[in-house]
């Protein structure tokens, strides 16, 4: 008994080890928009899949937005980081706070919640305004594509 639990103690350990490694391999490079690195954004990631099956990275809802609004008829699929669990999510089911005191990434921030809940405790200490990504998408398609503030 004691030798199966070391076992499927070191196999969980083993399945974990060599997910964060595909974790850490999958967040290297920059922003393909802004130029910001993937790594140290790992919360903050919003990927896209185009039509012509290529896959980008983006740092942050601020450029993920950005391209998938401006390239919606080339947009395949898209799944984003929640900033507060890391769980990546269809961000159609997301809600996301703009301008906020807090920046993960690009600024002024886009910052995606797993619930409107979730975003509204975040905005009362941290402030901006709560979005759908319906909302999202049509409030970032008016920004210009580079914000720094």
């Amino acid at each position: 008994m004691k030798r199966q639990t070391l076992i499927l103690i070191g196999s969980l350990f083993l399945a974990s080890l060599i997910s964060a490694i595909g974790f850490a391999a999958e967040m290297t490079g920059k922003c393909p928009m802004c130029g910001m690195n993937l790594s140290g954004n790992e919360n903050t990631v919003y990927e896209i899949v185009y039509t012509d099956n290529t896959t980008e990275a983006y740092c942050c809802p601020h450029c993920g937005l950005y391209m998938h609004t401006t390239k919606k008829a080339t947009v395949k699929s898209a799944r984003a980081r929640s900033f507060i669990s890391g769980e990546w999510m269809d961000p159609a089911k997301m809600t996301f706070v703009y301008n906020s005191s807090a920046v993960p990434a690009c600024a002024p921030s886009w910052i995606g919640f797993s619930s409107k809940e979730e975003a509204q405790k975040f905005q009362k200490g941290f402030g901006g305004k709560v979005y759908s990504f319906q909302e999202a998408l049509a409030e970032r398609a008016k920004q210009p594509k580079d914000m720094k503030m």
